[in-house]
């Protein structure tokens, strides 16, 4: 048997048991009623409650405390064993597609496409690493970008055509007529296509262990919670913000679906022992709360007069600024601070030696956005950020774990670097060391 991992970031599996109860996810339905859904606890509080830190919990089997992971990207900068070069190094093939904040320190994985904000070493045949460049550009643009879904068909169809079977394409004209009317379903789409990328790969190299992640249920649960029928709470998103509750459209049920069918698949497979685990889960945030990116980086930069600065865009808010040497990171602090919307700083700052890493430090609604100032001169530079979002959910410690052949009857809650030993012992009994294979 192959163990792969499937990492379904943040999802609310008591919003799952809601819909299966309606009888719309038939295959999380059967697994529900066959295997424990184990509850993980991450033993984090705010702001270690991030899933850039938690993932590498379940990576390296240590906790926050223990590998010191804080921001996306550190693991570049640290040299922290992960599951990976572990198992490799005791014999066992390994493959992984979209890992949060993991590096490449294999020696011959079968193939390593790391998540699309850290850049770690690319291993894969040509055309899915081509493929894997082009979806990561569409991640770190679509908050910025309102690209059209025929522009974005365009570009990657010719070198996804390979990677999609029968059993997908329906899926595929599900998604695609709901991505053409929200923006927030195109996440869905990225995800069905890592899916499908993933069993490609996997069928053709079969490592004894690898990893799947995927964040679209995340993405759309903090962006849209307050729209589902799962959500019982008194908020609700504006009219300009989500025409999901006037169109009748759910949009956690659509990407539940989308998840419940891909897992339908990966069940069905030959040889394949399944795990799931989601890191985290979700509350609603009952707090108006907003996000926003920067639209260009380099643009907004240049009239800041910040100058000398690697930018290395991150998720949502957030951005690192490299410079050749501390004194340059230090000597753009004072124009950094210098940007402030309501008296207050724009950006909040951490000083990491040779890099700052960086946020914006605004949550108030888009019109504050007008009367940004910069060294005491105020402008209107509201065209400058793109809105990610109304904060509909926020992080919290408890998240979920399925063995997918495992009996019932095991323990109902475990500490989430337990997910580690777990996976590795199952890689390490199954017989699929290179040695044996």
């Amino acid at each position: 048997m192959r163990v792969v991992s499937l990492e379904l970031n943040e999802l609310n599996f008591h919003y799952v048991k809601a819909y299966s109860v309606k009888g719309r996810l038939p295959n999380f339905t059967r697994l529900l009623a066959e295997r424990d859904l184990v509850e993980t606890d991450a033993g984090e509080v705010y702001p270690e409650l991030e899933p850039w830190i938690q993932w590498p919990t379940v990576y390296t089997g240590k906790t926050y405390a223990e590998h010191g992971l804080f921001r996306l990207g550190d693991i570049m900068y640290k040299d922290q064993p992960q599951i990976w070069d572990y198992l490799e190094q005791r014999g066992v093939s390994v493959g992984a597609i979209s890992p949060m904040n993991a590096s490449n320190r294999c020696a011959d994985p079968a193939f390593f496409l790391p998540d699309p904000w850290t850049h770690a070493k690319i291993v894969a045949e040509p055309r899915a690493a081509k493929l894997f460049g082009l979806l990561g550009k569409i991640v770190n643009e679509n908050a910025s970008s309102d690209a059209s879904v025929a522009g974005f068909a365009r570009q990657i169809l010719p070198l996804a055509l390979p990677y999609l079977s029968s059993r997908s394409i329906a899926g595929y004209f599900k998604i695609l007529p709901m991505a053409l009317r929200y923006k927030w379903a195109k996440a869905a789409f990225l995800d069905r296509l890592l899916g499908d990328l993933f069993v490609s790969l996997w069928q053709k190299q079969r490592p004894g262990f690898s990893s799947l992640f995927l964040n679209a249920g995340a993405h759309i649960q903090h962006h849209h919670t307050y729209d589902s029928a799962a959500y019982s709470g008194t908020k609700a998103n504006p009219a300009w913000y989500s025409k999901a509750a006037e169109t009748n459209v759910d949009p956690l049920l659509f990407i539940y679906q989308v998840y419940d069918e891909m897992v339908g698949e990966l069940i069905a497979l030959k040889d394949m022992h399944l795990f799931i685990t989601t890191g985290l889960s979700q509350v609603p945030n009952e707090r108006d709360h907003y996000q926003y990116r920067i639209v260009d980086f380099g643009a907004f930069f240049a009239k800041v007069g910040l100058t000398g600065a690697t930018i290395r865009p991150r998720m949502s808010r957030d951005f690192l600024l490299e410079f050749p040497n501390v004194h340059a990171a230090q000597g753009a602090l004072p124009v950094l601070d210098k940007v402030r919307v309501g008296g207050k700083p724009l950006f909040t700052v951490e000083e990491r030696g040779e890099t700052l890493f960086c946020q914006v430090g605004y949550f108030g609604k888009p019109e504050g956005l007008k009367a940004i100032s910069i060294g005491g001169v105020q402008d209107d530079l509201s065209q400058a950020f793109v809105l990610v979002s109304i904060e509909n959910a926020i992080h919290q410690s408890t998240g979920y774990h399925i063995d997918t052949l495992a009996p019932k009857g095991g323990a109902q809650r475990i500490p989430l670097a337990e997910v580690f030993d777990r996976l590795c012992t199952a890689a390490l009994s199954t017989g699929t060391v290179k040695q044996a294979a």
